[in-house]
């Protein structure tokens, strides 16, 4: 069950009401977060069921650390460590393992057993792997106290808007909301509800649509014009802004329906005018994760020497890439974005008195950014550097001059539309940011209209997929 599927629209409904019937007459606590985590459960494994081993797996041993990290606190650093290598270590086997065997030590695929060969990646194990290891950390670092009811943690781990793609949650975050019990405000239900529908729209009206474009335009590079290679491009970075950032604030107005607050992974991160700012606001809970539990662990910006310091950035920026996938563009996405990163900081663009205080210059500064990053996911959607610097290539040549429909032209004219309308919104959400969550103006029945006019545009617009980019991550 996707979140773009009519399946989990009808599960949703029916835990909903079933959640607030007993937050309204039971009152209880446990009874609450013990059906959160059987739906939670009953989402995953619907999947794949023996993607569930795993998810207990790593349940159990960040809870066993919590507990014996509040009896041995003298080994605390002991725990610590065991319980990182024993977390990441599923991780490491589905995930790069074959890479390391194939890619990088080279060994032929004949001679790797059967096993190794028919690995299946679970779903979302980046994610759900990540947020129990914030409590341990946590926990270790006396930021977060003891979780001592297990179906607390379990839910904490497995929390069904989240445990898929994300935002990864910080244990103190999350857990405190687990462990109250909250009404369901009616405001939050609409809030939630205008989340859900925003996110949706993005994902089955822009993504899905302007991926039949880049797909087709990125199956053979040798039969396309680099103006179709330049407009594929463009439409990847809205495509996978739409589709991660979709399911982001689907999975927040879930969980806003419930009651519970979960970060914003996304902030308008192509209105940025710098690449430190796109980062600010480009999967923030990731970045988060990295900036706390990697870069200040290897010392952040105190460190005596610079070099240091461009040490922690770039593998900062790497990790990054490779959390995404054991492939080599990953790794050279990750690098790209260092690059541009210190290359700004070294150009005095980072300084806390550097404004760009014209508007022209701002426009100017955005353009730039968005088409450095642009060029960046190339790299990322492409898994061979070659072909990727090949695409590169062809659209700077002079030939590029011509964008080939891929469709009939009515349909390419009807995407460039809906992209419009997407920019047009995105624009004034942007603008309004500070009138609250998803609020495209202050005056109600605007709000009304524009909702409506979404949910107009997913019934006539909307295309089915049942992936969504970063599921495979």
């Amino acid at each position: 069950m996707i979140f773009n599927s009519f399946s989990f629209i009808g599960f949703f409904v029916i835990i909903w009401c079933i959640i607030a019937l007993t937050i309204l007459f039971s009152k209880n606590v446990t009874g609450r977060n013990t059906l959160l985590l059987t739906a939670s459960y009953i989402l995953y494994g619907s999947f794949n069921i023996s993607f569930i081993a795993i998810l207990i797996y790593v349940t159990l041993v960040n809870y066993i650390a919590g507990v014996l990290l509040q009896r041995k606190k003298n080994i605390g650093k002991v725990i610590l460590g065991i319980t990182i290598l024993l977390s990441l270590s599923p991780l490491f086997i589905y995930k790069y393992l074959t890479f390391i065997l194939s890619d990088i030590l080279e060994i032929p695929d004949v001679l790797q057993t059967e096993w190794i060969s028919n690995l299946i990646l679970p779903v979302g194990i980046s994610f759900f792997t990540f947020q129990a290891l914030t409590y341990t950390i946590d926990l270790y670092r006396d930021k977060v106290s003891y979780c001592k009811n297990p179906i607390d943690f379990a839910l904490f781990v497995s929390f069904f808007p989240t445990i898929l793609s994300g935002p990864i949650e910080k244990a103190r975050n999350l857990l405190p909301q687990i462990k109250s019990l909250h009404p369901i405000k009616w405001n939050d239900v609409t809030t939630g509800c205008s989340l859900f529908v925003w996110g949706l729209f993005k994902k089955i009206v822009i993504a899905d649509r302007l991926a039949t474009y880049v797909d087709w335009a990125y199956t053979d590079i040798d039969y396309v014009k680099g103006g179709t290679l330049a407009l594929a491009a463009l439409f990847y970075s809205i495509q996978i802004y739409c589709d991660f950032s979709g399911y982001s604030d689907m999975a927040v107005g879930v969980a806003r329906c419930l009651g519970f607050q979960i970060t914003q992974n996304f902030r308008f991160p192509y209105f940025s005018t710098s690449i430190k700012d796109f980062w600010k606001k480009w999967h923030i809970s990731l970045t988060s994760w990295f900036t706390e539990y990697v870069y200040f662990s290897l010392g952040g910006n105190r460190v005596k020497l610079k070099t240091r310091w461009v040490f922690n950035i770039t593998m900062v920026f790497i990790l990054s890439g490779i959390w995404h996938g054991a492939a080599w563009n990953f790794f050279l996405w990750g690098f790209i974005h260092a690059f541009l990163y210190l290359a700004e900081h070294f150009m005095g663009l980072q300084r806390k008195n550097f404004k760009i205080n014209y508007w022209y210059l701002k426009i100017f500064s955005g353009f730039a950014i968005f088409i450095l990053v642009t060029i960046s996911w190339v790299f990322f959607r492409i898994e061979d550097a070659s072909t990727a610097f090949a695409i590169l290539s062809k659209i700077c040549s002079a030939s590029a001059c011509f964008a080939s429909p891929g469709a009939s032209a009515f349909t390419f004219a009807t995407n460039i539309a809906l992209l419009s309308v997407f920019i047009y919104f995105e624009w004034r959400l942007y603008h309004n940011n500070k009138l609250g969550d998803c609020t495209i103006s202050k005056h109600s029945h605007y709000q009304i209209a524009w909702q409506l006019s979404l949910l107009l545009m997913l019934a006539f617009f909307g295309v089915t997929s049942d992936k969504f980019v970063y599921f495979q991550f």
